[in-house]
């Protein structure tokens, strides 16, 4: 097998197209994340000047029409790649809003103070821009149906709660880890993903308080069940010098934003606070658990946390993988417990606020959120160990360089590079993250391991035995997760079992981009021990469970199979005892 890399172009097969001018590029001196001067920016965005209301006359049938045609459109944009999709919304979306007043595209006053003490002023003037943009504006809107689509989907009916945790177990389920720098290739290295492009090939990375794409899906997902979530933070006591990680060598925004924060004493980024009926709930991302609450049943409140120090040890698995945070180093901490919201740009716009307001029905979609608000529902929630709620950077970071930096992007494509249009994989994929479920398994079984594999078109095929493998990988991966949705265990488990064997079991990770989908062998030892677990099959659960990951997740597995054990500790051992894998590499907090 030889790296694809240059040799299919790079070329994403959805909606998309990672180019544009726009935003910022670089941080003030001063941690900010944008400084450019407003003539630059005005130049740099189409619309950004002063908007005047214009007069329209149509009548309500007529907009109705052209608001429904134009949402038909973004949703489509997806299945035509290379389409003229975008371009058409966006011009709908303009005269439906052809006549609407000026102050209608205003921050509300404390939303405008609050992004202005993080961001420069020029910035935020850009959130109030009257006109559509079909590069972000559609991009924002496509991202959050299809996150609407599935929240609404997985969670069902139920109080908040419930429905959060429901949630975040189908990520954890459907999105497996890898490590920080395993999606490089010999010419890019890896950089952060937006949560589209994660849902979109099932990857994700969580690692030294830098990289947490599954952490940020969760947040977006939540946010379209009207939940708040944000990464709690907390410094260490010492003036320990931080360590940043150069794994992104393009996130010059990220790098040195952090380093500003950090001047002195070093900021620990560490889980999700969901938001839920006055209360911070915590689940860890990283390995992929909520963190039990008392005598580990339901989950923990950051203020259980903070009275309880049996919350935090339980998390511990003491001479053999650590969990670092405890109760003594949250409560030690000089700025107590800060919060990290989402910045993408997208959610402090108004003229999504408007949008948000005429969607209804099976159009119903959270576009927008007033960070003012969300902030003081974290410092209300959050009380007197409140510390400073702020701009998480990454987010508005990576949503810039996607447009802004060529080989940032070319990085984000060369981990999607099977989903390009001629290959019949994204076609299938899409159909299951919007829960058409039955179509997608059709669709998957129509290519997967079919000897004179065709392209697309139908007429070419597809020779190259390297990306037939590696098409067939992750359709058996996503054929095994599909059954789980459908509540087809047993056939779950039986592609689960055929991924496995397909995959090494073992060893370094490649270094050829088509041969890293066998790490999804790793997400299957995972779901294989739930699967068995849930039947009461512990011996099995256990064994899989042991199997070798080498990211946070290995935690999280050793701490289900230590509950597994503490049911029953008499019980045989596993037929095939699994051998512990070391713990991702962390720096111990």
């Amino acid at each position: 097998m030889v790296c694809l890399g240059v040799a299919l172009g790079l070329g994403l097969c959805t909606s998309c197209d990672y180019s544009r001018q726009r935003l910022d590029e670089l941080p003030s001196s001063s941690g900010r994340l944008a400084d450019l001067p407003s003539h630059e920016v005005a130049k740099s965005v189409p619309g950004s000047g002063p908007s005047q209301p214009r007069d329209a006359s149509r009548d309500s049938s007529e907009k109705a029409a052209i608001l429904t045609s134009s949402i038909e459109l973004i949703q489509g944009a997806a299945l035509q790649p290379g389409g003229d999709n975008f371009r058409l919304a966006t011009q709908k979306l303009n005269q439906y809003f052809e006549g609407t007043a000026v102050s209608e595209y205003q921050l509300d006053s404390a939303a405008r103070t609050y992004l202005e003490t993080q961001l420069d002023p020029s910035i935020v003037r850009l959130f109030q821009q009257s006109e559509w943009n079909a590069r972000e504006d559609t991009r924002h809107l496509e991202d959050c149906m299809l996150y609407q689509s599935i929240a609404g989907r997985v969670t069902g009916t139920g109080d908040d709660l419930a429905r959060v945790r429901r949630l975040f177990d189908w990520i954890v389920r459907q999105v497996q880890l890898v490590p920080a720098g395993s999606l490089n290739s010999r010419q890019l290295p890896q950089v952060i993903a937006r949560p589209y492009d994660v849902l979109l090939r099932g990857l994700a990375t969580e690692a030294e308080g830098f990289w947490a794409e599954r952490s940020w899906l969760f947040m977006e997902l939540c946010r379209q069940l009207g939940i708040d979530v944000g990464l709690l933070t907390y410094t260490r006591g010492n003036t320990v010098e931080p360590r940043f990680p150069s794994l992104d060598p393009y996130s010059i925004l990220t790098n040195r934003l952090l380093r500003a924060s950090a001047t002195n004493k070093q900021a620990i980024t560490w889980i999700c606070a969901a938001l839920v009926d006055g209360h911070a709930y915590l689940f860890d991302a990283r390995i992929g658990l909520p963190i039990p609450g008392p005598d580990g049943q339901g989950v923990a409140t950051l203020e259980e946390a903070l009275a309880d120090p049996a919350i935090l040890e339980r998390m511990d698995l003491p001479s053999q993988s650590p969990y670092f945070t405890s109760r003594a180093s949250l409560l030690a901490s000089p700025t107590k417990i800060g919060v990290l919201l989402d910045s993408s740009p997208g959610f402090f716009a108004p003229k999504m606020r408007l949008l948000q307001r005429e969607l209804s029905g099976k159009n119903r979609t959270i576009l927008y959120r007033d960070a003012a608000l969300e902030r003081d529902h974290f410092a209300s929630v959050l009380g007197p160990w409140c510390g400073e709620v702020k701009l998480w950077a990454i987010p508005m970071s990576v949503i810039n360089q996607l447009f802004t930096r060529p080989q940032f992007t070319e990085s984000t494509k060369q981990t999607l590079v099977l989903f390009r249009p001629e290959f019949p994989l994204v076609f299938a994929r899409i159909k299951q993250l919007r829960g058409e479920l039955r179509e997608a398994v059709e669709a998957y079984v129509s290519f997967r391991l079919i000897e004179n594999l065709t392209q697309v078109d139908g007429k070419d095929k597809i020779i190259r035995k390297d990306i037939k493998d590696a098409l067939d990988v992750y359709a058996t991966n996503y054929l095994a997760l599909a059954q789980l949705e459908l509540n087809n265990p047993d056939q779950a488990r039986k592609m689960l079992h055929r991924l496995v064997e397909m995959v090494p079991s073992g060893g370094p990770i490649p270094a050829n981009l088509l041969q890293k989908c066998y790490m999804f062998g790793w997400g299957a030892h995972a779901n294989l021990g739930r699967i068995y677990e849930s039947q009461g099959d512990f011996r099995s659960a256990i064994e899989h469970y042991g199997q070798f990951d080498p990211t946070m997740q290995h935690h999280g597995n050793l701490l289900r199979a230590r509950e597994l054990v503490w049911q029953d500790p008499w019980a045989p051992a596993p037929d095939s005892p699994a051998k512990a894998a070391p713990a991702a590499t962390r720096t111990p907090k």
